[in-house]
């Protein structure tokens, strides 16, 4: 039972599971520092981590939603708080950077991205101004993307490996996000560079792809839970070459899904059952930096963002309209 602390209130219970308790207090006897867990209404189903690392703040906090009871809870607190830790150990370590960005990495990406609207049929004759909203929401959408993607992909592996009494609430979690997540973008698809759909996508497919494999739960493959990607799970080489296939934006999204996959499987040739010490920890943190890294390189990306301190990072979201307003004037010349 760990304790759950409310502002301006005593702390009371936490009803939660032996796995869970377990887990937080190893990570708090490595990490010398305490997890303060909040519940809150309106807190995402991801929930929220706030940690001293990353913040000015000198306390480490997840919050969860009230909405989530039970071992769903637990696995939502579980994956906050392995992703706590793989921070701690890169701070520890003096290694620990985030994604961030400035003008000129914002710049470099909206150029991209004003060229890809350009060629592509659907968005070449959207009005300039749409084209300029495009520009920047797309950048955005992809830091999002990129910072989070990975570090789901370990921390879940985590679960899987070392907490398997959250296995079903872990799957009954990411079958309905990743329902969620691959149908972010299809409400206004045909506004997008089919190329933005298919790699954003591409992301969360290799994420589900990946750790359906781990957990050994057909339901989360993507071509099993995912309505749009089902018609291709038995297609042959002859069909897979028509044009109804090749002009389909969810079978580009299983094409580059597929090559993302790959990637996390060359990169995670790792004993997940060593171990759990200071080195084990901060090989799984170079694993993450690595998987951003390669799907970077792979979506063309790699110059969009760069690693910085958290600082950084917090600097540049507090001057997000200056950024934007800077890099549209690179994109257009003025």
């Amino acid at each position: 039972m760990i304790g759950l602390h409310r502002e301006n209130e005593m702390i009371t219970p936490h009803n939660s599971s032996p796995a869970l308790d377990k887990l937080v207090s190893h990570i708090e006897e490595i990490l010398d520092s305490e997890i303060i867990v909040h519940r809150e209404n309106d807190a995402p189903a991801h929930g929220i981590l706030l940690d001293t690392y990353s913040y000015t703040t000198n306390k480490n906090v997840i919050v969860f939603s009230s909405s989530q009871l039970g071992l769903l809870k637990d696995f939502v607190i579980a994956q906050n708080s392995v992703r706590l830790l793989l921070r701690g150990i890169a701070q520890r370590r003096g290694n620990y950077r985030v994604l961030s960005y400035d003008s000129g990495t914002a710049g470099l990406g909206m150029t991209q991205i004003y060229l890809d609207t350009l060629k592509d049929e659907k968005t070449r004759n959207l009005g300039v101004w749409q084209k300029k909203k495009l520009m920047y929401y797309l950048y955005m959408l992809f830091h999002e993307s990129i910072t989070e993607v990975p570090w789901e992909i370990l921390s879940n592996v985590y679960i899987a490996k070392r907490c398997k009494i959250l296995q079903n609430a872990q799957t009954y979690f990411l079958v309905k996000e990743s329902m969620k997540d691959m149908h972010e973008l299809v409400s206004f698809k045909d506004m997008l560079p089919r190329r933005y759909f298919v790699l954003h996508n591409a992301m969360y497919y290799a994420r589900d792809m990946y750790l359906a494999d781990i957990t050994a739960e057909l339901k989360l493959n993507p071509l099993i839970n995912i309505p749009e990607l089902q018609k291709f799970k038995n297609l042959d080489v002859k069909e897979m070459m028509s044009h109804r296939w090749s002009q389909s934006y969810w079978y580009h999204t299983k094409l580059v899904g597929d090559a993302m996959t790959n990637i996390i499987k060359m990169v995670l040739m790792f004993d997940f059952s060593g171990k759990l010490d200071e080195n084990y920890y901060y090989r799984m943190y170079e694993f993450g930096q690595e998987i951003t890294n390669r799907w970077l390189m792979m979506m063309r990306m790699q110059e969009w963002y760069r690693w910085e301190s958290p600082g950084h990072l917090r600097d540049a979201e507090t001057r997000g309209d200056e950024i934007e307003d800077i890099a549209t004037q690179f994109v257009f010349g003025i």
